[in-house]
């Protein structure tokens, strides 16, 4: 009977240890998975933030705006939610009226389809 049970005793802990390495190692996998995805996310942004910029600077050049500063940033809320913000210095923009900076800014964040048909671009200007 004491054999037996040391037996048992023996499978049990053996079965445990090999369920606990199970779901580490998945851990780890899954964990390494995700942090792979968010550097290829990240490496995606960069890339269409750098086209994105650059066309705003260029459309801002063509409207009498040149050396325009324009910051470009990104915050993400969740897996697939993020809101894109655009800054926009130049000092001739402080002169502009109300009307005049509501349609720049309307037209600006029409740029923000660069980052996908949904995407949303606040605009605001110093």
């Amino acid at each position: 009977m004491k054999k037996n049970l040391k037996k048992m005793v023996g499978v049990s802990c053996f079965v445990v240890l090999g369920v606990m390495l199970l779901v580490l190692c998945f851990g780890v996998t899954a964990g390494a998975r995700n942090r792979m995805m968010r550097a290829e996310r990240q490496k995606a942004y960069l890339e269409k933030k750098e086209i994105v910029v650059r066309e705003i600077r260029d459309y801002l050049g063509s409207q009498g705006y040149q050396n325009s500063g324009v910051t470009l940033t990104r915050r993400e809320y969740g897996e697939n939610e993020e809101e894109y913000r655009l800054q926009v210095h130049h000092g001739r923009m402080e002169h502009l009226s109300k009307e005049e900076l509501d349609a720049l800014a309307e037209t600006l964040a029409g740029y923000a389809k660069g980052f996908g048909s949904d995407a949303i671009m606040q605009v605001s200007f110093r």
